[in-house]
């Protein structure tokens, strides 16, 4: 994992920045996508849709060089400040190794905010081992922000894209979700983490993770017993884990109880072997509401009360 001594803070969003709209993974309905980038403009900033924003190819936004031609404008051009991917879905993992991140690396890309959750933590992931990037895991433009029903998770995302949002440290994070203490502790990491099934992709790849001194979130939903059985075994037996200080099971949502244990049971057995504090229930992911929060930044997690704070701000004044 990154040191944090490398690592890079984005600047926190205003009104007038300009955010790009990318589809790095799966499409969505062009005409959403402008009524996304007509919300964003009625919060007072500009938007630049990119190009192939609205493409589709089958299962994919656009084919591969389409979608990765918007990721690397997006990043490159000097008027965008932040960058919302549409939803998740599948295909940003097949953008990783095409990305220039040694001439990035070379030229001091300067860090810019992505925000993106689900198969955007391939990513996350990436853009942090790569560049030491912070980002946010967070809603997504058509699969979130647009969604009526979804008031506190737009004034969540739009609380935290803003820098004045953590001049008061630390910062503890709201939660709609029921919390239970899975094994109590209190620790202090890196807090990283993303979706259980796009992690153990990532597994034996150049951006396999490593969660060594890391608060680790991670969510999913759809799952059974037998595949978060299978993709926690995948991540123990492949090491992200080591060293690692907590962890923070949030939304696993959609996923039916079985009679051997609860779900809460079932997370808590997946993981005793790693002997470290544990907590399930929050806000983040593939809930009816998702909050957001920064991947690479220093954070408190009481699993007891279920508290989790914010040490250092993710963002940079404006």
């Amino acid at each position: 994992m990154t040191s944090i001594h490398e690592i890079q803070k984005p600047k926190g969003l205003r009104a007038g920045d300009t955010i790009a709209i990318v589809s790095a993974s799966a499409p969505s309905p062009p005409e959403d996508v402008d009524l996304g980038a007509a919300w964003l403009e009625s919060c007072g900033f500009r938007v630049e849709v990119m190009p192939h924003a609205k493409a589709s190819y089958g299962y994919l936004a656009g084919t591969d060089e389409q979608r990765l031609a918007d990721l690397i404008q997006a990043m490159e051009s000097p008027e965008i400040d932040g960058i919302l991917c549409t939803r998740g879905g599948y295909g940003a993992g097949r953008l990783l190794p095409h990305l220039p991140w040694q001439r990035w690396r070379d030229e001091g890309l300067p860090c810019k905010l992505l925000m993106g959750f689900s198969d955007v933590t391939m990513l996350h992931q990436a853009f942090f081992q790569e560049l030491g990037w912070v980002s946010y895991y967070s809603p997504m433009l058509t699969s979130n922000l647009l969604n009526d029903t979804q008031a506190w998770t737009r004034t969540q995302w739009l609380s935290a894209i803003s820098a004045s949002t953590f001049e008061a440290l630390p910062y503890s994070f709201p939660n709609l979700d029921a919390y239970h203490c899975l094994k109590a502790g209190t620790v202090e990491g890196i807090l990283h983490g993303g979706n259980l099934s796009l992690l153990a992709a990532l597994c034996g790849t150049p951006w396999q993770p490593s969660f060594q001194d890391c608060i680790v979130v991670i969510e999913d939903w759809k799952e059974t017993y037998y595949t978060l059985d299978r993709q926690f075994t995948q991540l123990i037996q492949a090491g992200i884990f080591d060293g690692a200080k907590a962890i923070l099971f949030a939304d696993f949502s959609q996923i039916n109880e079985e009679p051997i244990r609860s779900l809460a049971e079932q997370l808590a057995w997946l993981c005793e072997p790693l002997g470290i504090s544990m907590g399930y229930g929050y806000t983040i992911g593939h809930g009816e509401q998702t909050l957001t929060i920064p991947l690479g930044v220093k954070a408190r997690f009481d699993t007891s009360a279920g508290i989790l704070s914010l040490l250092a701000s993710p963002l940079l004044p404006h």
